[in-house]
């Protein structure tokens, strides 16, 4: 038999879907795309004015083995085998933003003495690699153009190339400069080891927006060298692009699905769980069970005549709430508690001196009848109310 849902459920089964519906809805506007995300750095995933996105696409149609390298630089120094597959690596480091330990500087130095190549760019990769020290010449708002110096691969077909950094590198540690002007040199290439190291102050040629002007893109395929047999790895590394299941389940959309699924399971366990028939209300607990209890206990002092027994256990009972209302041990006479009673309480009736006298014999009576133990239990639950001992 089908039953009818309660209009409470349905009504909060209604908000709870169009809540969910909501939340879908603000996800799909909020969430950027990867490629129209703003970063301050050229990054190969930014379609925007200053990504390389058209850098790293480039390499790739000129049938370059080109990858993004999310690892840091210990992982560069591939076995024998591996590195056997390409005949040179060229890594582009591509103004890094987080900062590089000693162990990565070292790996990263030994990955080009031992034959590769790294393009660099920006003052921190100047002091990652340390190629000298850094200047600032006067601030620019837009390109300038800087005139090949001297004759080398890596000015073929590149007399001018445009740059809007006020960076200079100065006091060269290694290398030649190759672009530059009276502040410092922008362009150098040196080598270490078997292997070369080309900086530029500026990743300006390397962008969407800068890769077209003057002759920037011929920079760009100079510093990078033949497409053939070489292995590209575009560092993303220092740019926070991290290898791990946090970071990778971070940049998918599992995150807006599990809070979706938990609002969905929110929602059944709010309308489905809940029972659709009205709830009956529980029977009040019997009390014939407690009064049983003591109509056996009464029963069992009546037959052994232990009336005494009875009052000792409620005259005790008595005596020790009573001393803890006044700050009288256990031991303290009758004497000492009809004067507390008088002090602290402010009881002057002499009948309650008389009460404790006749529960003190009492309770030495074996021959105390059921009667009299019942006058005076009652006259100590009396006492008790009136003294607010419970």
């Amino acid at each position: 038999m089908l039953h009818s849902r309660n209009p409470a459920d349905r009504k909060l089964l209604l908000l709870t879907g169009a809540l969910f519906v909501a939340v879908c809805g603000a996800g799909s506007f909020l969430a950027t795309p990867p490629e129209t995300r703003y970063v301050p750095f050229p990054s190969s995933y930014s379609a925007r004015g200053w990504g390389a996105k058209a850098a790293y696409n480039l390499l790739v149609e000129l049938g370059c083995h080109t990858e993004r390298w999310m690892r840091a630089p210990t992982d560069l120094n591939a076995p024998e085998q591996e590195a056997s597959r390409w005949e040179r690596r060229v890594l582009v480091l591509a103004e890094p933003v987080f900062p590089a330990s000693a162990d990565e500087q070292f790996a990263l130095r030994r990955s080009i003495s031992s034959g590769g190549r790294v393009l660099a760019t920006g003052a921190a990769a100047a002091s990652l690699l340390d190629l000298g020290e850094t200047a600032l010449a006067e601030p620019a708002r837009l390109p300038h153009e800087f005139s090949a110096e001297a004759p080398s691969p890596l000015t073929r077909q590149t007399p001018r190339i445009a740059m809007r950094s006020w960076t200079r590198l100065c006091n060269l540690r290694r290398g030649e400069q190759y672009y530059g002007d009276a502040a410092g040199a922008t362009v150098i290439k040196a080598s270490l080891g078997r292997g070369e190291l080309i900086w530029w102050a500026d990743s300006l040629p390397l962008t969407n927006g800068g890769l077209s002007l003057s002759s920037n893109l011929m920079l760009y395929l100079n510093s990078i060298g033949p497409p053939q047999g070489a292995r590209i790895l575009w560092d993303e590394y220092y740019h926070g692009e991290r290898l791990g299941l946090g970071s990778y389940l971070g940049q998918t959309p599992i995150p807006w699905m599990a809070v979706q699924l938990g609002l969905l399971l929110a929602a059944a366990w709010l309308a489905i769980g809940r029972p659709l028939e009205p709830r009956l209300a529980l029977s009040p607990p019997s009390r014939l069970s407690p009064l049983e209890f003591v109509e056996s206990l009464g029963d069992l002092y009546q037959r052994k005549g232990a009336a005494s027994a009875a009052l000792e256990v409620v005259y005790q009972r008595f005596r020790r709430m009573l001393g803890r209302r006044l700050g009288l041990p256990a031991t303290a006479t009758v004497a000492q508690v009809s004067r507390g009673v008088r002090e602290k309480i402010g009881w002057t009736v002499p009948r309650f001196w008389e009460t404790l006298q006749r529960c003190e014999r009492g309770v030495r009576n074996p021959d105390l009848t059921g009667q009299e133990a019942l006058g005076l239990i009652q006259e100590l639950h009396d006492y008790t109310r009136r003294f607010r001992l419970e």
